[in-house]
């Protein structure tokens, strides 16, 4: 309604402003070259030509200081006519000010159509009161656009004078238009407190409960006023709730069922919504759990081999569209199946969670990845590090093994030590983790046969 009343506003200025821009232009020729009978036939075409461009004009007429008409570009001049009993001429004869004035909407006298004067006072050269120019819009330019407007059945729209006269109504009553609504809720509590904004309040003509928008139109003394009935705007809201209600009522019994089913916690037969709220909670840590479980090494701890795989795909395409580097450390435990075979399945688990431990310990950043490859083999991944970085590393995690002194009786050095090969890329389009990887295992390899317990750099 704030919007609506915004732009009803701008419509109502910019059609008042053609029709006074061109009062101006006629006052000031008025005023300049006379109306005198030799500027009477020129004036006669010139207010034609102006009155034909502009669609919401009744017609431009002339006056004279004592109210006969001098001119009308609707070529019709009845006899004798005066109008020195409008409200717009007296205005003017009593006010020597030189800015527009809009008056009550009135019916033509020529035409019998209802029309919006909006008006000027020439002035003699001395400043005295020489007559008016007037300019009539019809009273239906602005019921068109009022009318093409969804306000429901019973919405209103207004144009209301500053002296809390109605100038034009939809839906159009004639016996309306001029009501003074000075002492309706629009003028004693809305405008005082703003030129504009939105309330509920009931209509001081017809007793109705409103949602309505309100503004003053600028540089002129109107006000725009719409409205809707509130229970047609809430019928709506009422109908779209209920909908919602029901879909939302819908999923969230969906949601139990599924919690009872899996999760079998809902033991408590209280109130409903206290169900629902915990069946969601429930199946919302379960999928977490889920979630976790599915990219988690179940022994070590560590991202398992698929998390790895998604991880070193997406930094590979980070590395790309960064223009830097990235590196992979593939670690395996010496002699892991001896160990097993000399102390045990239990034993061995033992050992790989010491060592996946040890790993992590010392990868620092939050980047950084740590992964079970498969088996007793480890992979480490390290984003934005090149080779020097990479081996610093490795040597790191290969020493703390080795100072953690895990016994290992069938092993040459008599504890458990690691072999690890490294290699690091600037990854260029096209390339894929696979030769990283494939890097990294000769290294691995290069390490396993040239005595192990050693990091080795891929060439």
């Amino acid at each position: 309604m704030a919007n609506l009343a915004q732009t009803l506003s701008s419509q109502a200025q910019a059609s008042i402003k053609q029709a006074d821009t061109v009062l101006f232009s006629l006052v000031d020729r008025l005023e300049t070259q006379g109306m005198g009978p030799d500027q009477l036939p020129q004036l006669k075409r010139v207010i034609t030509t102006q009155r034909n461009e502009l669609a919401q004009l009744h017609g431009l007429f002339i006056y004279d200081q004592k109210g006969a008409w001098i001119v009308d570009s609707n070529g019709i001049l009845p006899p004798n006519a005066n109008n020195a009993d409008r409200e717009y001429f007296i205005y003017h004869r009593d006010h020597p000010d030189r800015a527009p004035h809009v008056g009550p909407s009135i019916k033509s006298r020529s035409t019998g159509e209802w029309i919006l004067p909006v008006s000027r006072r020439i002035n003699n050269p001395d400043g005295s009161f020489a007559g008016v120019a007037l300019a009539t819009l019809y009273l239906d330019h602005f019921l068109k656009l009022y009318n093409s407007i969804d306000v429901g059945n019973n919405g209103v729209i207004n144009l209301i004078s500053a002296d809390a006269k109605i100038v034009v109504r939809r839906p159009f009553n004639e016996t309306i238009i001029g009501t003074s609504i000075a002492d309706g809720p629009l003028f004693t509590q809305l405008l005082p407190k703003g030129d504009s904004g939105t309330a509920i309040v009931r209509s001081y003509v017809d007793g109705v409960e409103r949602v309505v928008g309100f503004r003053r139109v600028n540089n002129y003394p109107l006000v725009v006023f719409c409205a809707m009935n509130e229970e047609e705007v809430l019928a709506s809201w009422r109908q779209e709730t209920l909908m919602s209600s029901a879909i939302v009522l819908l999923l969230i019994s969906f949601v139990l069922g599924i919690g009872y089913r899996f999760i079998r916690l809902m033991r408590q037969q209280t109130h409903i919504q206290n169900q629902l709220i915990g069946a969601q909670d429930k199946l919302l840590e379960a999928n977490h759990t889920l979630e976790l479980l599915a990219l988690e090494d179940a022994l070590t701890g560590l991202a398992n081999r698929r998390q790895f795989d998604l991880f070193i795909q997406a930094e590979m395409g980070r590395a790309k569209r960064g223009r830097t580097t990235l590196a992979l450390l593939m670690i395996d435990v010496d002699h892991f199946k001896r160990f097993n075979d000399r102390y045990g399945h239990l034993v061995g688990d033992e050992c790989l969670r010491s060592v996946a431990r040890i790993i992590q310990e010392n990868i620092r950043r939050p980047g950084d990845l740590a992964a079970r490859f498969g088996g007793e083999e480890f992979a480490v991944v390290l984003p934005s590090t090149d080779y020097v970085g990479a081996f610093i590393v490795a040597e790191k995690i290969r020493k703390a093994v080795l100072a953690s002194a895990i016994e290992h009786g069938d092993s040459d050095m008599g504890m458990v030590t690691i072999s690890i090969g490294v290699s690091a890329c600037s990854p260029v389009d096209g390339e894929t983790p696979d030769a990283l990887i494939g890097a990294a295992d000769k290294a691995l390899y290069t390490a396993k046969t040239s005595g192990r317990n050693m990091s080795v750099i891929a060439n």
